[in-house]
């Protein structure tokens, strides 16, 4: 989570459940005064809360009107099944009122109702189904649906898979709204139970602990001379380190262990969870005790779970397993590749690898075979810039980049671009370093600098093979540069991408790569900028009216009323943005801009010589159309 002021986060909450106390957060806050240091960043430092109690209790319960005010009718509803007496209940209301904590642990402290009848209450209160604890067992099913650490993140005891349906046992009402994002990345529909537990995690714990027993009596039955079921059971193992047999042994265990059905599991639903949210990456980062998983998702990292110390190198082994990866080397970075099919979905996924002080960290990226039928309608252009770039790409020959940062959607644009054209009449050929989406009719190289297959070497290479359109997947250096430049000139259609801030930068970048300034005349078409932003959730879309200093800031005049920005809801994981979309700036190269490059001109005067509207433009005109909110425009625009 990324906490703003849209979260509200006070930290009321915090004491409230007895996380923490009122004199804990007076001090920290009093050092966010002085230091400017957040003060739940202060509270994580010193290992008061943990990543997981920031994203449960304030992301979640803080948005939540029934966490809200369930302290407000709890003892009413108590008072009402004839489970406490109103003067009980007066009593703990003053003690709340001098300490804001929740009306239950007060309860609960003074004796006055048992736990169970807070549960009761609870259930009566949020229209829940109570299930007592000891009555309800859980079955291996259930337990093996869920990894035992997104078990104990969300608090959450499976105990039945019926189909597509899991039924789990639950002790807070707010955790029920939290699930429905769970439901997403283990594609199931989720059905919460209340319960009534003394310490839910110790339960959890033993259940899982129970299958694990249960699991390690089955494999010693069926092969009982193999040893891996006591060592379930048993004390670990004792691995000897150092040396080339003690390291053989260690690996072997770690190898063992990702084969296992926990950790297999684990990392199909770590994967599958993230397509079934709708990420583009999968961050798997080692930390002291537990390691974190995060999704990024419209370019913002969620932690879904935490994996356990001593599961982290089996996961890892796991996914180098099925990555082609060597699972023995662990102090070089690595890259790998997995192919895989979810339901009518073929997603690539790279897997890259980094060794760090902690372990080796693992990020995955996402690639969506469906995003290789995009068109340009499909990009978010003008609909002026959109007839532009339907015209440039029916040239026959010349060459058009795109720049933007790294992650800014130029593969989409040119691929989108690659599309416009003719398969079986032309010869088109993509040089790539990786190569992203495999293209029906489109022949790709995969460049590997290891091997001497270069940009460049490629290039002059496919200079001899009779091709019509190229792709260059990026312009790094000044031989590419010269290359491409030439392969625009001598009737061939050129794309490629530069990384640069806006368009017109793109002429001084290829200047300082040293390409003469008459060849760059002649042989660029067009240039087009492009961001990515995020787009207003529609399901939580709410009208503002602007400040004056928001409005100058953005370059918006002070006669407009009202912007729209997300409130923050479940179907956007409580960020208000959901989906993105591009803003552009199409630069098309004129007689008029030709003749200004040939004479070295400034980039200033280039921009200036012809109108065309840029990158900011278009972000105010999504703003404005209610498509973004403004804080985007400050996020994606150099100011």
């Amino acid at each position: 989570m990324a906490p703003d002021d849209r979260y509200q986060l006070t930290g009321e909450e915090l004491v409230r459940q007895d996380i923490i106390t009122r004199e804990e957060l007076e001090e920290v806050k009093a050092n966010e005064a002085s230091t400017g240091t957040p003060w739940y960043k202060q509270l994580i430092q010193r290992r008061r809360i943990t990543f997981d109690t920031l994203d449960n209790v304030l992301r979640y319960e803080f948005h939540s009107k029934a966490a809200r005010t369930a302290h407000e009718t709890l003892g009413q509803t108590l008072v009402a099944m004839g489970k406490l007496s109103e003067k009980h209940l007066n009593q703990a209301l003053a003690d709340q009122k001098r300490n804001g904590r929740l009306l239950g642990n007060i309860l609960l402290e003074k004796g006055f109702i048992t736990r169970e009848a807070i549960a009761h209450a609870l259930a009566r209160q949020y229209d829940m189904e109570y299930a007592p604890l000891g009555k309800t067992p859980s079955e291996a099913d259930a337990l093996l649906a869920v990894p035992e650490s997104l078990a104990l993140k969300h608090q959450m005891l499976p105990v039945q898979l019926s189909g597509n349906t899991l039924v789990t046992l639950v002790v807070s009402p707010q955790t029920r709204e939290r699930l429905q994002e769970v439901g997403v990345f283990l594609a199931k529909r989720i059905e919460a139970l209340l319960t009534a537990a003394e310490d839910i995690e110790a339960e959890i714990k033993t259940r899982y602990a129970e299958l694990e027993r249960d699991q390690a009596r089955e494999i010693d039955a069926a092969f009982p001379d193999h040893g891996v079921g006591k060592a379930a059971g048993a004390e670990k193992p004792v691995i000897q380190e150092g040396g080339a047999a003690g390291a053989e042994v260690r690996f072997e265990e770690i190898a063992r262990a990702a084969a296992g059905a926990s950790v297999v599991q684990m990392v199909s639903m770590i994967i599958e969870g993230a397509i079934n949210a709708g990420a583009t990456d999968i961050h798997i980062d080692p930390q002291a005790p537990e390691s974190r998983v995060r999704y990024r998702i419209d370019a913002v990292l969620h932690d879904v779970m935490s994996i356990p110390e001593t599961l982290y190198p089996a996961v890892v082994s796991r996914i180098k397993i099925i990555s082609d990866l060597d699972i023995t080397e662990t102090r070089h970075p690595q890259d790998g590749h997995i192919s895989l099919v979810l339901g009518d979905r073929e997603v690539d996924v790279r897997v890259a690898t980094l060794p760090t002080y902690l372990g080796e960290r693992v990020v995955l990226r996402l690639l969506d075979q469906s995003a290789v039928l995009s068109g340009i309608k499909d990009l978010g252009l003008r609909e002026k810039d959109e007839k532009t770039m339907h015209r440039i790409i029916k040239q026959p020959y010349g060459m058009i980049l795109v720049t933007g940062p790294t992650g800014s959607g130029k593969t989409t644009t040119l691929y989108a671009a690659l599309n416009q054209k003719n398969v079986m009449t032309e010869s088109i050929v993509t040089l790539e370093d990786p190569v992203e989406y495999q293209l029906s009719g489109i022949n790709q190289v995969q460049i590997d600098p290891d091997i001497n297959v270069t940009f460049a070497n490629t290039l002059r290479a496919a200079m001899r093979q009779d091709i019509d359109v190229l792709l260059v997947g990026e312009i790094r250096d000044p031989e590419t540069a010269q290359i491409a430049i030439r392969a625009a000139m001598t009737g061939h259609l050129v794309f490629s991408t530069l990384h640069t801030n806006d368009a017109v930068e793109a002429i001084s970048t290829l200047r300082n790569m040293g390409v003469p300034a008459f060849l760059i005349a002649t042989a660029m078409t067009a240039v087009i900028g492009q961001r990515l932003v995020r787009k207003i959730c529609p399901e939580c879309k709410n009208g503002f009216k602007p400040s004056a200093s928001l409005l100058k800031s953005i370059g918006m005049p002070a006669t407009v009323k009202r912007l729209y920005r997300g409130k923050g809801c479940q179907s956007c994981h409580f960020t208000g943005n959901r989906g993105r979309t591009g803003i552009f700036e199409v630069f098309e190269i004129t007689p008029k801009v030709r003749n200004l490059i040939e004479t070295e001109s400034g980039a200033e005067k280039i921009a200036a010589s012809e109108h065309f509207d840029t990158m900011a433009a278009h972000c105010r005109e999504k703003i404005k159309a209610g498509i973004v909110n403004p804080e985007e425009y400050l996020r994606v625009i150099r100011i």
